[in-house]
């Protein structure tokens, strides 16, 4: 974690990074028990964002991500906490910004899986569950909805 958080100290650009078109796959499980994954979301954008509860640009952009997450029918946000909290503390965290994503209480091992160099890192699947893009940085709603188009 430590090293995630020198990473912290690097201005990261939030310019999306395209990527080639793969299929991926993932299964992550919520704080309220319930699974992800790619397949169970087919026929919706897939918004995967890495964040940590120690992360201010991560915290300062979950409003935004709850935002975007209201008013698209045909996307899904699932917000990834790396820092190894338990659940009920991730849940906490999300409550108290009045998020209401799915959010899933992971660790550094987790993010590792999808390569992330430092935090927020947010990796848009498309509906089809192909990786289209990865955005090192904070995103708004409006940098998703221009990827969404």
């Amino acid at each position: 974690m430590a090293m995630m958080k020198r990473l912290m100290g690097i201005t990261l650009v939030a310019a999306p990074l395209l990527c080639a078109a793969s299929p991926s796959a993932f299964s992550l499980t919520d704080t309220q028990g319930r699974n992800h994954t790619l397949e169970a979301h087919q026929g919706k954008w897939v918004l995967l964002n890495l964040w940590a509860t120690w992360c201010a640009p991560c915290l300062n952009e979950m409003p935004e991500l709850e935002a975007l997450q209201q008013s698209r029918s045909d996307l899904v946000v699932l917000g990834l906490a790396v820092d190894a909290q338990s659940p009920a503390r991730v849940a906490q965290f999300a409550e108290k910004l009045h998020v209401r994503y799915p959010v899933i209480a992971g660790n550094e091992a987790m993010a590792r899986q999808f390569k992330a160099r430092g935090y927020p890192t947010s990796i848009l699947f498309d509906k089809t569950g192909r990786q289209v893009s990865v955005t090192e940085g904070a995103v708004t709603r409006q940098q998703v909805e221009n990827m969404l188009r």
